[in-house]
């Protein structure tokens, strides 16, 4: 009998979190609280895929080693992965330079 595999543990970090604030806030003044409710759980329902498909996202060592990144929308997904974690490590919209909103990121 094949056990299904255990999820890694999914962390955001504090600068992923406040991302997610700002993002909810920019959403909800422009369209909304459904649509900030809807995109959030979207971003969220993201996380949740990148945890339990390894390898989803795009590598983005040009950035920062090990560091990945995925598309959700008008918003990009940095992460790391690791044997048992996944680290959301910013949520930035597709038109920020990742390099100058990375490059100094350490977990």
């Amino acid at each position: 009998m094949h056990s299904l595999p255990i999820s890694k543990k999914l962390r955001i970090s504090d600068p992923a979190k406040k991302d997610l604030v700002l993002v909810g806030e920019y959403t909800r003044r422009e369209w909304g609280a459904a649509q900030k409710r809807k995109y959030l759980g979207q971003i969220k329902g993201t996380f949740k895929a990148l945890r339990d498909t390894p390898g989803l996202g795009a590598p983005r060592d040009d950035i920062n080693k090990g560091l990945c990144a995925h598309p959700v929308r008008k918003h990009v997904i940095f992460y790391r992965e690791t044997k048992n974690e996944l680290v959301i490590v910013r949520v930035l919209h597709e038109s920020m330079d990742p390099k100058r909103h990375l490059i100094a990121f350490q977990d």
